[in-house]
């Protein structure tokens, strides 16, 4: 199972504690044991240029964290925006199915649809939430959709904006199936959290005269380091969490179409 799917299983407040205490512990206790076990007497212009270097790095630093923040928080709002034009457009062919004049001639099309709006609720959105990528089983119902529209005889005018009204869904359900596969590689991880640990070591480098006050610093840096960590984390998952994005617009279709038996 992926360490980062077992992670985000855990209550967002629980984690982001987690996450924050691990930095802030690495902090402090890295400081301790560096004072204590090392002895580098450095001179004043040594501290001099490790504080320099410090102030650079972290610099440079805090524009990489701020790059990846800015990179996953687009993501999500384009997952969010995607999915609330799928849903849009998923409510609108409903509508357009439901309203048809031969209800008869339709009903075939309205049972494979409601199928497929199941699927999704039941096992697309789960299968995300996972971490699983969506397979064939997970493609046929909405393919069956299209099928059956195909073989409809609805006429030009409805059969036409219904088509556009199904690519239209097919292509920000496409989208939605990407945001939920693209996260933040490897590769990028890496740099972070080397980046953090060069950070603390400098930090943990530097000569302060009182072991308490160095201890307090160092570990509110692990602690922000830690909080920005857990923001990344938290963003770069759209799909899986307390915060996950859910089918909302489609179980919207469910209740108006139980409404709609409940009038009839």
């Amino acid at each position: 199972m992926d360490f980062m799917y077992l992670m985000l299983q855990i209550p967002a407040f629980i984690l982001l504690i987690l996450i924050v205490l691990v930095f802030t512990a690495i902090g402090i206790i890295a400081t301790y044991f560096f004072r204590k076990k090392i002895r580098l007497n450095p001179k004043r212009s040594h501290n001099e240029t490790v504080g320099y270097i410090f102030a650079i790095l972290s610099g440079f630093y805090g524009l990489l964290l701020g790059f990846v923040v800015f990179l996953v928080w687009d993501s999500l709002n384009s997952a969010q925006n995607d999915v609330s034009r799928e849903g849009s457009a998923a409510i609108a062919l409903y509508r357009d199915i439901n309203y048809f004049p031969d209800q008869e001639r339709i009903a075939p099309l309205k049972t494979a649809y409601l199928v497929y709006v199941h699927s999704v609720i039941d096992q697309e959105f789960p299968g995300m939430e996972s971490m699983k990528t969506l397979n064939k089983h997970h493609r046929d119902p909405f393919n069956h959709v299209f099928a059956i529209m195909g073989r409809t005889n609805l006429g030009d005018l409805y059969s036409g904006q219904m088509f556009r009204q199904l690519n239209e869904l097919s292509m920000y359900r496409s989208l939605r199936n990407l945001d939920a596969s693209s996260s933040i590689p490897t590769e990028i991880w890496v740099p972070i959290l080397l980046g953090g640990a060069i950070i603390l070591v400098l930090a943990v480098m530097l000569d302060v005269e009182s072991l308490k006050l160095h201890l307090f610093v160092n570990g509110l840096l692990g602690a922000f380091i830690g909080l920005v960590i857990y923001i990344i984390i938290l963003l770069d998952h759209p799909f899986i969490g307390q915060l996950k994005i859910e089918p909302e617009e489609y179980k919207i279709i469910l209740m108006m179409d139980k409404e709609n038996h409940l009038y009839h």
